[in-house]
């Protein structure tokens, strides 16, 4: 089977499976969360050649049961005020991870692990506590990631020259990216319209998607460039690893939450 029918194959999988947990709602979605936490610290072990258990499955364990008690048990009700505290908590996670403290190898896995875990407990979180309406936007979110990256291929493909960012991912250009957000912010704004119905500005929510999305791609470029390897994993024919399908959800989640609760 050629790597392009495996690309589609499972990522169709991956988007049903995203979408059936959204809409089934809890305990689903927090199940779901767990999972991609869970594969997503245990991936980012056997990059940073992390062999023991206790790397590779205590701690990814540890983090995925986070999620599950505060999914099946709750927790305190959160505000904004949280959100960005764990936003700020995450930015700083990620400069430590690319500054020169990475000559510490502890420091720089320990602020990786967080960088990753932190938006995807809060997702769950949100979802659990804002029960209006958390289908309609979890899917407003993914959907725009899911139309930005189509977009920006198709658009980059057709027309793409110049680079981004040529030294971290020199296949993504400035035509792509710019073309494929433009596109974005119009789709989500009709969806939103004629079938979401969301009572909210819909380009301003895609566009800080779409914003944070890109760089969340380009720290997933950087760290593959800079260790020298082509995907994160194999648990995916045709994507590679889950930090490589989900590099985008990374950074932008936080962002989104905030900017949702904000307005």
């Amino acid at each position: 089977m050629s790597n392009l029918s495996l690309r589609i194959i499972f990522g169709a999988l991956y988007v049903a499976l995203m979408v059936g947990a959204t809409i089934m709602g809890s305990p689903f979605f927090g199940v779901l969360m767990a999972l991609i936490v869970f594969l997503s610290i245990n991936e980012l072990a056997v990059l940073a050649n992390k062999s023991s258990s206790q790397h590779l499955w205590v701690n990814p364990a540890v983090f995925a049961g986070v999620i599950l008690y505060l999914t099946f048990v709750g927790s305190r009700e959160i505000d904004v005020k949280a959100y960005g505290i764990m936003l700020l908590v995450q930015w700083a996670c990620l400069y430590l991870t690319y500054s020169e403290l990475n000559r510490d190898k502890t420091l720089n896995f320990v602020s990786g692990t967080l960088y990753l875990a932190i938006p995807l407990i809060a997702v769950a979180i949100w979802f659990m506590q804002n029960t209006a309406l958390h289908m309609e936007y979890i899917l407003f979110y993914l959907i725009t990631i899911w139309v930005y990256d189509s977009m920006a291929y198709v658009v980059g493909k057709a027309i793409g020259k110049r680079p981004v960012f040529p030294r971290v991912s020199p296949k993504k250009t400035i035509e792509g990216t710019v073309g494929g957000a433009v596109i974005t912010i119009l789709v989500m704004s009709v969806l939103n319209i004629y079938w979401l119905a969301l009572p909210i500005h819909a380009y301003i929510l895609s566009g800080v998607v779409i914003f944070f999305a890109i760089f969340g791609d380009f720290v997933e470029s950087y760290t593959k460039r800079k260790l020298g390897v082509k995907d994160s994993g194999n648990i995916l024919p045709g994507h590679g690893g889950v930090l490589d399908r989900i590099d985008s959800i990374y950074l932008s989640a936080l962002p989104y939450l905030v900017i949702l609760l904000s307005v």
